[in-house]
């Protein structure tokens, strides 16, 4: 009988350091550090302009008149790539919620967007999907359109960008 309380007697002392050393691990734990939050990736800056690719692309120019809403805009062009000397181009994989006409929650701050990147832009290239130009119902250019914002910076795609701060769904 002894040596059956004995057992027990090693069988509770092991549960009960076992218990402590989960309440002393547990007690170690900082509850009020926060959660890591992942790491920002910069799809943007990560997507580039190949110039050397077969798609087409034309530099164009923002204008008084240029801007319409967040994935839509008119843009200024030499007479030798469209004889009206303006093309409305819509942006390729985005949608944006609307700003004009019927007013959608967030189409406001998606124009915004678009008419900062784009009015002080450095330089605007608009490009095609494919090898040709494809045109929307409306007659409008789809397009990829990048920005430089800054003279000697890489190009910014903002049809991504729209994406990447959640102005916009993809299309």
């Amino acid at each position: 009988m002894n040596a059956m309380k004995n057992k027990l007697l090693r069988i509770v002392s092991l549960l009960l350091v076992v218990c402590m050393m989960a309440a002393f691990f547990a007690a170690c734990t900082d509850k009020d550090a926060k959660p890591k939050e992942p790491a920002h990736v910069d799809y943007v800056a990560e997507t580039k302009l190949d110039m050397n690719s077969n798609t087409l692309k034309q530099e164009v120019q923002w204008g008084k008149f240029s801007h319409v809403d967040g994935d839509t805009s008119h843009f200024e062009v030499p007479r030798e790539f469209d004889a009206t000397g303006k093309v409305k181009a819509r942006y390729l994989a985005v949608n944006t919620p609307e700003s004009t006409g019927q007013i959608q929650e967030w189409g406001k701050a998606a124009s915004r967007f678009t008419q900062e990147k784009l009015s002080t832009a450095h330089s605007i290239i608009i490009e095609s999907d494919g090898e040709k130009w494809e045109f929307d119902g409306n007659g409008r250019y789809l397009s990829w359109v990048w920005y430089q914002p800054t003279a000697g910076a890489e190009y910014r795609c903002l049809n991504i960008e729209l994406l990447q701060n959640g102005l916009g769904v993809g299309s």
